[in-house]
């Protein structure tokens, strides 16, 4: 079995069996991300990739543990804005997690002093 070394190569990995319907084993894979010693960024988007899979077979408690493991450990770094966090500010509503919602808008809110694209996150209604 050829081991893996790169996190882009994981999600490769990932990615393709996603494209085939195979969300489990693109889940699986990005699990075994997450295991490697790679950078804050890249296991905080492993996460996020895992917690989007989980969120597309309706499993948003899972999901939503995932995404939190992701915000967490990347709390102290700088990255970029991307849409997917509004996907999943709004994984925590619909799964009644409104506070979490909350702290979590502010937190990715207060990031528009390095991005100011974050502030497109501003008009969501969060209740």
């Amino acid at each position: 079995m050829i081991s893996i070394k790169t996190y882009e190569s994981y999600v490769r990995k990932a990615n393709f069996f996603e494209f085939i319907g195979a969300k489990r084993k693109a889940i699986n894979v990005m699990k075994e991300a997450v295991n490697q010693s790679f950078s804050k960024l890249d296991l905080g988007s492993g996460y996020i990739y895992i917690g989007l899979m989980y969120k597309e077979l309706k499993e948003l408690s899972l999901a939503i543990q995932y995404f939190e493991t992701a915000l967490d450990l990347c709390k102290t770094e700088q990255y970029p804005f991307s849409p997917i966090y509004k996907k999943i500010l709004e994984c925590f509503i619909k799964n009644d997690e409104s506070a979490k919602a909350l702290n979590w808008h502010t937190h990715l809110l207060e990031r528009a002093s390095y991005d100011k694209k974050f502030l497109k996150l501003k008009k969501m209604n969060l209740t």
